[in-house]
């Protein structure tokens, strides 16, 4: 189901229609935005989690080697700063358009933001109990949603 959280020009609208998949043992847990005000109930111990990527910076197209060198870069940031962490894979399900990323438990905002910026990130997404966000790397800007998560463990 396509829900328009964003209008169609907003630059943000592909962050919005990202379905995040996160490796949680046993299984799968699969989280999309939702409209302001709805969400589901808290899967985490942690109470905010941050998804990061390093795939793709800006208007950049590296490539799959390049992409997965970036990507294991940040994750050895990752590691320094948490031991919260677990496998993730951004999916437009529009495009099918698919990055590699980290969920990432016990960080602060300032933490997440400033691994954005250092991996040419515009955005971040936040997740917590009340809200899914897309949190801006530099300046101000944050756009705030619900959340729907399911559990796809076979």
């Amino acid at each position: 189901m396509s829900r328009a959280l964003l209008p169609a020009d907003d630059p943000w609208e592909g962050y919005a229609r990202t379905v995040v998949e996160i490796a949680r043992p046993p299984g799968t847990l699969t989280v999309r935005a939702a409209p302001a005000g709805e969400v589901g109930a808290w899967p985490w111990e942690t109470d905010a989690l941050f998804l990061l990527t390093a795939w793709d910076p800006g208007d950049e197209r590296p490539g799959l080697h390049e992409n997965r060198r970036r990507q294991a870069s940040l994750e050895e940031e990752v590691c320094r700063l948490t031991d919260a962490r677990w496998d993730a894979v951004g999916v437009d399900p529009e495009t099918g358009r698919r990055e590699e990323g980290v969920a990432a438990g016990r960080l602060s905002e300032a933490e997440a933001t400033a691994l954005g910026v250092r991996f040419g990130q515009a955005a971040v997404f936040r997740w917590t109990p009340d809200a899914w966000e897309i949190v801006a790397c530099t300046g101000e800007r944050r756009v705030v949603l619900g959340w729907a998560a399911f559990d796809t463990t076979t």
